[in-house]
């Protein structure tokens, strides 16, 4: 014994392997597939260690996968398709726990009769290009995990039990926190698409996302503080009762709190319901929203509904296209919106940006107003601040 602590110690001191150890050893790359050394991703995934790849093949590999190990700072353990998607298909879908420092890109997730993919108390975690392809329950489901983003993914089919199905398409739930939701497409589920849920230091940005034809709301904040919507689409969803873009406190929530939510920039249309609502189940406060720079047209029940029972700080409406006519702001402090159509450059082609002539041209308050619109464009590009979700770029 003495002997082995010797050679061990040793091979410390000339740098060999025990040396390097002590800042990771050297990343390996486990390839998964018919050219692989393993043909299953959960085998591969039971041997990397901090700072390994997972490379998988395009195909599909049945058997779902659990997560048993975490990765390190600076060095995430990696699970990458090559060559196009690897999908996993299983009862379980991808099972991540409380672990950290994972990285998933070119996966997709389908057909879980559970959840599409679960993360509770993790961290440290990133998606991109990324799917979630049908699922039972929610589709991407983070709960009191903190530190992750979401870019570039494509979630659909999920929430196949209704309105019976634990969680929603992709749920920010129960004390997460530092989490950006990016480029993303979620769409045709049977709950909501994206919901930010009962966190009281959320720290969320949702942001520059395509999410249509869900149950509804498309986009929905409830019961949290320090979250910003702005510069999604979102459109189409399918319940009467349900907006495109919904501000809640439910009685679930123990704070029954929603504050600091900025939702600007947004293009909001053709819900079954309005372009954006406000709604308390029985009893909550809202605090210091701003509504600002939005397009809210063709929704059936108008552009924005309020139907909450406490507000307090300050709360504001300013610059937005109410394109379906009036809105009762209630407790908001309301100026510079425009009511009616402003001049649309064509809405029966889904095209909402503001027509030459537009009298929201230059109209807007430059108070609290976005440096850039949805598509990007600098504000103010002309004399004054446009209106609306686009800033018309000058001639």
């Amino acid at each position: 014994m003495r002997m082995v602590a010797g050679v061990a110690l040793l091979v410390m001191a000339v740098g060999g392997p025990a040396a390097e150890g002590a800042a990771g050893p050297a990343p390996r790359t486990w390839r998964v597939g018919p050219h692989g050394q393993y043909a299953t991703v959960q085998a591969a995934a039971d041997v990397a260690r901090p700072g390994d790849t997972v490379a998988i093949e395009a195909g599909v590999y049945p058997g779902g996968l659990t997560i048993r190990r975490d990765g390190a700072p600076g060095r995430p353990i990696r699970f990458a398709g090559t060559g196009g998607t690897a999908v996993l298909t299983g009862a379980g879908g991808l099972a991540v726990g409380g672990h950290g420092w994972l990285e998933f890109t070119d996966v997709t997730v389908a057909g879980s009769t559970g959840f599409g993919v679960y993360a509770a108390g993790a961290h440290d975690l990133v998606f991109d290009r990324f799917g979630v392809d049908g699922s039972r329950d929610g589709g991407l489901v983070l709960v009191g995990t903190r530190r992750v983003r979401v870019t570039h993914c494509d979630i659909r089919g999920t929430n196949a039990r209704g309105t019976s199905a634990d969680h929603e398409a992709l749920s920010i739930a129960s004390g997460s926190s530092d989490v950006e939701v990016s480029g993303c497409r979620v769409h045709g589920n049977g709950e909501e698409g994206i919901d930010v849920k009962y966190n009281s230091a959320a720290r969320v940005k949702i942001h520059h996302n395509v999410v249509t034809g869900n149950r509804g709301p498309n986009i929905y904040v409830d019961s949290s503080s320090a979250v910003d919507v702005y510069a999604n689409v979102v459109g189409g969803t399918r319940e009467g009762s349900k907006a495109g873009i919904g501000l809640a406190v439910e009685d679930y929530s123990e704070t029954r709190l929603l504050s600091e939510v900025r939702v600007f920039d947004n293009l909001s249309t053709g819900n079954a319901q309005a372009g954006l609502s406000l709604w308390v189940e029985s009893t909550g406060t809202m605090r210091n929203l701003e509504i600002v720079n939005n397009t809210f047209a063709g929704n059936a029940r108008g552009s924005v509904l309020i139907d909450a029972d406490r507000f307090a700080g300050r709360n504001t409406l300013r610059n937005n296209v109410f394109g379906d006519g009036p809105v009762e702001a209630g407790p908001f402090a309301a100026d510079h919106n425009f009511t009616g159509d402003p001049g649309f450059a064509d809405p029966a082609r889904g095209d909402y940006h503001l027509a030459a002539g537009s009298p929201a041209v230059d109209a807007g308050s430059p108070e609290h107003a976005p440096a850039f619109d949805l598509d990007g464009v600098a504000r103010p590009a002309g004399a004054g601040f446009d209106i609306g979700a686009y800033e018309r770029r000058c001639p």
